[in-house]
């Protein structure tokens, strides 16, 4: 049957599964369960532990709320599972596209859904947008070590969003990179944020290719050889 599958850390896409509990199970990763947030005739299908057993907060479902571990959406015939129409598939594929990150934020989770070109079934031209405003990301986790401190940065915006909450037992600098390796960020690309958000967009020191793979600003014959290509 045709449904839109949603993994956590990747693109919603549409494929084919077999009916069979068997099929079922693996592709959410265990026992079944279901909810039914739409009018519409269909139903996301999760994994029904995907909670207890600690898996990672995948998306929010609209009118439902944020499902841990893959699911998937299907159609509803009677009291069985069938394949989506095609104006279905198109319309939960484009719900569920972007990969979404949640992270705990003040008294909740702050949700963040965000682009990365490296993964399977990214849009289309997306590599291009991103070349096109110097390879900087939407979304970038900085950290200032001595603080113990971490901070939510965007592109083109002023300034942070203070991440107060830090998993027991890691450090600011530790905690940033464990984020933005699931956003797929480099390090010289959360150099370039952290300058751009705190100095000025406007800089070249604001641009990830001034950096090396290490997040150190390059020599100024390397910078200079940059810039003139």
């Amino acid at each position: 049957m045709k449904v839109v599958m949603v993994e956590p850390g990747q693109y919603a896409r549409i494929e084919e599964l077999d009916t069979g509990l068997e099929s079922l199970q693996k592709a959410v990763g265990g026992l079944i369960d279901c909810a039914y947030p739409w009018e519409d005739m269909a139903c996301v299908v999760c994994n029904d532990e995907g909670l207890i057993n600690g898996m990672p907060l995948n998306r929010e479902v609209p009118d439902y709320g944020p499902i841990a571990g893959p699911f998937f959406v299907c159609g509803i015939e009677g009291e069985n599972f069938c394949s989506l129409t095609d104006e279905q598939a198109d319309k939960y594929k484009k719900m569920f596209l972007q990969p979404e990150l949640f992270v705990p934020y003040k008294d909740g989770l702050i949700r963040l859904a965000y682009d990365n070109p490296a993964l399977e079934g990214a849009p289309e031209g997306l590599k291009k947008t991103y070349e096109l405003r110097h390879n900087l990301p939407e979304l970038c986790f900085c950290a200032l070590p001595e603080l113990n401190m971490v901070m939510l940065t965007k592109r083109g915006q002023s300034g942070y969003w203070p991440i107060e909450h830090i998993p027991e037992g890691m450090g600011a600098g530790e905690y940033a990179d464990s984020l933005n390796q699931i956003l797929g960020v480099s390090k010289a690309q959360q150099a370039a944020m952290m300058c751009g958000s705190m100095i000025s967009w406007a800089i070249p020191a604001a641009r990830p290719d001034r950096y090396d793979e290490n997040g150190k600003l390059k020599p100024r014959d390397q910078q200079r050889g940059n810039k003139e290509r």
